[in-house]
C-alpha cells in the first residue's frame, strides 16, 4: 500500500550532487516530490537519519538548488551501488517554490501527453 501522502514524479533521471559533510558524491535523482525524492549512486550506503544536502538544478534558474534532507532509507540498488529516500527539511520559500513549481510542470506534460 502507498504511505506518500504527496505525488512523485516518476520517471524522473537528473544529475545531482549528494553533499555529506565535506565530501561530495555524483548522483541520480530518480524521483521527486515536494516533501522528499529518491536517489541512487555508486558509492558506499548512507545510514537513515544521515544530513546531506540534495545539489540539483530546479526549475528554470540558472544556480544550483541546495535542498537540505535526511536519509529516510537505503537499500542496495540492482544496478549496483546504493539507492536511498530523503525527506526535505526546513526549505527556504524560494526552494519550496521552485520545487513545487517542477512538480506541477511536470504533471502538466504528462497530462497533455495522455490526452
Amino acid at each position: 500500500m502507498e504511505k506518500r501522502v504527496t505525488p512523485r514524479i516518476q520517471p524522473f533521471v537528473a544529475p545531482c550532487r549528494i553533499l555529506e559533510g565535506s565530501r561530495g558524491h555524483t548522483a541520480y535523482l530518480t524521483d521527486l516530490s515536494i516533501r522528499g525524492a529518491r536517489v541512487s549512486w555508486e558509492g558506499p550506503a548512507l545510514a537513515p537519519g544521515d544530513p546531506v544536502v540534495l545539489e540539483i538544478k530546479i526549475g528554470r534558474k540558472a544556480a544550483h538548488s541546495r535542498l537540505h534532507a535526511e536519509v529516510k532509507w537505503a537499500r542496495p540498488s540492482a544496478r549496483g551501488g546504493h539507492s536511498f529516500g530523503l525527506t526535505f527539511h526546513n526549505l527556504p520559500s524560494t526552494e519550496q517554490q521552485a520545487l513545487e513549481d517542477v512538480v506541477a510542470e511536470f504533471r502538466r506534460r504528462a497530462e497533455q501527453l495522455a490526452s
